[in-house]
């Protein structure tokens, strides 16, 4: 079972879903994101641990290649992320 190491330093399972809802937000079609789900899965398939900045990058990667704005998207969100997680530990 693959896990995802936080950048708080949690583990937590990695779930192929999360991926998939993600792209979807961004704005991929169901069947982009299926697509770039299943082609994470397959990445980290033999990994004990994934960190999730790793993570995150390989699904920009992915998802460039099917759908670039939504790639866009997920970038940009990933950043207010991580500027609002910032703030708040200060």
């Amino acid at each position: 079972m693959v896990k995802v190491k936080k950048r708080d330093g949690r583990l937590e399972e990695f779930i192929e879903s999360k991926i998939i809802v993600g792209c979807k937000k961004a704005g991929a079609t169901a069947k982009e994101a299926a697509q770039v789900a299943k082609e994470i899965s397959m990445k980290v398939g033999e990994m004990a641990v994934v960190p999730a900045g790793k993570l995150s990058n390989m699904v920009v990667k992915s998802l460039k290649e099917v759908n670039k704005a939504a790639a866009n998207a997920f970038v940009k969100f990933r950043e207010k992320k991580l500027k609002t997680k910032k703030k708040s530990r200060y």
